[in-house]
């Protein structure tokens, strides 16, 4: 899991980022799933009308996901010496 946002308020939709030295390196031909689950139920405080029906669409009132993922791209020796340097910085890092 790359990132998880628990307890979403509509009022404070935000763009997570990650800083520098803790962003995901991953190797090439990864793929990545983007999976939300919504709470519709009375037992979910910030739902204004669980009686009301919701489905999908592009309205604020439907159901909705939106990832945005920002990638750079880098050769194979730039991934070799950016995970060698992780390596090196959670080994100086103590526990």
């Amino acid at each position: 899991m790359l990132g998880a946002v628990d307890r979403f308020a509509f009022g404070s939709q935000t763009a997570y980022v990650y800083e520098d030295d803790a962003s995901p390196v991953l190797p090439a031909r990864t793929v990545l799933h983007a999976t939300a689950t919504f709470d519709n139920t009375s037992a979910n405080r910030s739902n204004p009308d669980p009686h009301q029906w919701v489905g999908f669409g592009n309205r604020s009132v439907d159901e909705m996901l939106q990832c945005h993922v920002m990638l750079l791209e880098l050769d194979a020796d730039e991934y070799a010496e950016l995970v060698a340097g992780r390596a090196k910085q959670s080994l100086q890092q103590p526990e």
